[in-house]
């Protein structure tokens, strides 16, 4: 007589290791998180830019420190006002880090662009290329523009945004909403006291 061989105990996971029927796991919000604060700073390095820009004006006017000072405002504004957003889990605070992040890694690129070509056409970005030399543009500007730009589209920053959205809504089962019962006869209704208090 032969017996069937069942396999050992313990192949399946611990109790608690998934989450209950009907309740989904929460996306981590990490590279949301990290792209709202570098947004925020980055906004913070160009509003410090537009104070630079402002304060170089004020002794002389020249074109290239007034496109500048414009394009550090533009910049904060989107950068400071994505940041905000997308740590309040806004959808829009996505798009704007994404359209400041991008605009200032195209206005390094141009930066670059002006200088290889020897244009006469110059502008100022960030506040950097006046008192830190041309080179510091890469580290200070670029690099967490890119960063920025990389964590605000990755996958997960979507999910976590989307998932604020899916838990603001009760779950629909397909069944109709029932109306509520009416009270018991002779049943007290709420927040008033018995006649005999």
């Amino acid at each position: 007589m032969t017996y069937q061989q069942f396999p050992p105990q313990g192949g399946y996971p611990a109790p608690g290791a998934y989450p209950p029927p009907g309740m989904a796991r929460q996306p981590s919000g990490a590279t949301a998180i990290m792209a709202g604060i570098f947004a925020i700073l980055g906004g913070l390095w160009f509003l410090a830019g537009v104070v630079s820009h402002v304060i170089e004006l004020s002794h002389y006017v020249i074109s290239f420190l007034v496109i500048g000072a414009v394009l550090d405002l533009v910049s904060a504004a989107l950068l400071l006002g994505g940041g905000i957003l997308l740590l309040l889990r806004k959808r829009a605070g996505r798009l704007l880090t994404v359209i400041g992040a991008a605009g200032a890694i195209g206005f390094v690129a141009l930066t670059f662009l002006f200088r290889a070509i020897g244009s006469s056409f110059y502008f100022s970005y960030g506040g950097v290329m006046l008192h830190f030399g041309f080179g510091w543009l890469l580290f200070v500007v670029l690099i967490p523009a890119i960063v920025t730009l990389v964590l605000a589209l990755i996958p997960p920053t979507g999910r976590w945004l989307a998932a604020k959205n899916a838990a603001a809504q009760p779950p629909d089962f397909g069944y109709p909403q029932q109306p509520g019962y009416p009270p018991a006869p002779g049943a007290q209704q709420q927040g008033q006291p018995p006649a005999q208090w």
